[in-house]
């Protein structure tokens, strides 16, 4: 049940996500390996590859509290994921809730408020590396809690 709702809140969340680093005022900074090019006002469409997005990948998400309505989280950044902007993705969200949150540049906790105390949740902390149509986010492991459980989108 989760994994369904967990493919939709990505697909959303996505979008949501889009707009929201769209409206901020600069785009989020690319990895740009010693062979690319950088020309000045064109989009980098080279894929990022998977083990670059592994290592800016957000460690060690932990639930530090749980307060019924009230959740808070911890994790780490690697070094060069802190000039990238954080979210936040929750899972399962009430029809008109947000799933994605956008937090501050190099965050590293967070509240998470209005929680039904009887619900399981899930939560992952990502680092957009790109926005576009080939959107890469590097997402830390899940962490669950009250039974919940994440699924793999596989």
């Amino acid at each position: 049940m989760l994994i369904g709702a967990a493919v939709g809140v990505v697909a959303i969340g996505g979008t949501v996500l889009a707009v929201f680093l769209s409206l901020q005022q600069s785009p989020p900074a690319q990895p740009v390996t010693a062979s690319e090019k950088a020309t000045p006002g064109t989009e980098n469409t080279q894929p990022i590859d998977k083990r670059s997005v592994t290592a800016l990948a957000p460690r060690a998400l932990k639930v530090t509290a749980d307060q019924g309505a009230l959740v808070e989280l911890r994790w780490t950044l690697p070094a060069d994921a802190r000039r990238y902007p954080v979210v936040l993705q929750r899972s399962p969200v009430k029809k008109g809730e947000q799933a994605i949150t956008a937090l501050t540049q190099g965050t590293t906790s967070t509240r998470v408020a209005g929680l039904d105390p009887d619900a399981g949740y899930c939560f992952l902390v990502g680092v957009p590396l790109r926005i576009s149509e080939s959107t890469t986010v590097a997402w830390s492991k899940p962490t669950c809690i009250r039974g919940a459980v994440a699924r793999s989108a596989q």
